[in-house]
């Protein structure tokens, strides 16, 4: 990326700004272009939270985009970082927002070219659910609420496929296909419909639940008594109560996401289908994801010579010394 973003930069050298526009104008058509690249509405929504704090600060709707340039985005990443507010990695994804923005303005020759970085952070090592976190958590409860037991598929859920949030809670009874051991993910982050094999435990999970339910084919899978689709806070704050009340101290949904790429990538080494399940949009999104896990990539144990070819090598010997 930032090879090609320096390529871009060389071509962009003699470039001479073909229009001025306003500030605002420019914002308007970049969000029109991010809508027809069918971007989510979640990163959409991040582009506009970030994206008019910046023209906010600077004040500049209504002023040529000509004026815009990088001593305005210092001033800018200056006054994010004395909010006490905002914490680093915060700081850091308002840029990245705001960046993007930047960098389109300049392909479309809105303003003059240069190098705008995001400031580094102290990255920290997120930790994990653990394995007896887990089984206390995946243990089918006895004796419970209904709002208890919707919780536990939930999880069971989360924890074997590694979905978002948002993808789960799109999921309607329809888009499981217990034939062919499948679900269809219809809502995904990158706007790219998947399909994911689900194991038989899990299938008869999720079978069960339906059953009790009485969920039909058009339910959302996780609805209200009234049938419409929980929303993210509610199935935050049940996941949070059912965690708790089993002493686990973390409730992030999104951890369990985490858990799962980890976990299986422990498990199998295969980056490339842990790639396709998580809907990373590249391989390398999906390294820097289990980077971020404390995962090792470089695993000196898949590949061992001495293992696979020295047991070999002693019975030849063995072999020669009979003969």
């Amino acid at each position: 990326m930032m090879r090609r973003r320096q390529n871009i930069t060389r071509r962009r050298r003699q470039a001479v700004i073909v229009e001025n526009i306003t500030l605002q104008q420019a914002y308007n058509q970049f969000m029109e272009d991010k809508k027809a690249e069918n971007l989510s509405s979640a990163t959409l929504a991040t582009y506009k939270i970030h994206i008019e704090n910046f023209i906010d600060f600077t004040d500049m709707a209504n002023f040529t985009t000509a004026l815009v340039g990088k001593d305005i985005y210092d001033y800018w990443i200056e006054d994010l970082q004395n909010d006490q507010n905002k914490k680093d990695i915060t700081v850091a994804s308002y840029c990245r927002s705001v960046r993007a923005f930047l960098y389109w303005m300049i392909d479309n020759h809105y303003i003059e070219d240069d190098d705008y970085k995001v400031p580094r952070y102290q990255k920290t090592i997120k930790v994990c659910y653990t394995d007896d976190e887990l089984r206390v958590l995946l243990k089918k409860p006895a004796h419970c609420s209904e709002v208890e037991y919707q919780s536990w598929v939930f999880i069971n859920l989360i924890c074997s496929t590694g979905l978002r949030l948002s993808s789960a809670l799109a999921l309607k009874v329809s888009d499981f296909d217990f034939t062919q051991h499948i679900v269809y993910i219809q809502k995904t982050k990158n706007n790219r419909a998947q399909v994911l094999y689900l194991s038989d435990e899990l299938l008869t999970i999720i079978k069960k639940y339906i059953a009790l339910f009485e969920l039909k084919d058009d339910y959302f899978l996780f609805c209200s008594a009234s049938g419409n689709v929980l929303n993210k806070r509610t199935i935050q704050q049940y996941v949070m109560s059912y965690n708790k009340k089993r002493g686990v101290d973390k409730t992030s949904i999104h951890l369990f996401r985490h858990t799962f790429a980890k976990n299986y990538y422990n498990k199998t080494k295969d980056i490339y289908s842990l790639s396709h399940i998580l809907d990373h949009s590249s391989i390398a999104t999906t390294e820097k994801y289990l980077t971020d896990l404390g995962v090792s990539l470089a695993d000196a144990t898949a590949y061992n010579p001495q293992l696979l070819y020295a047991e070999n090598n002693k019975r030849k010997r063995r072999k020669r010394v009979i003969e």
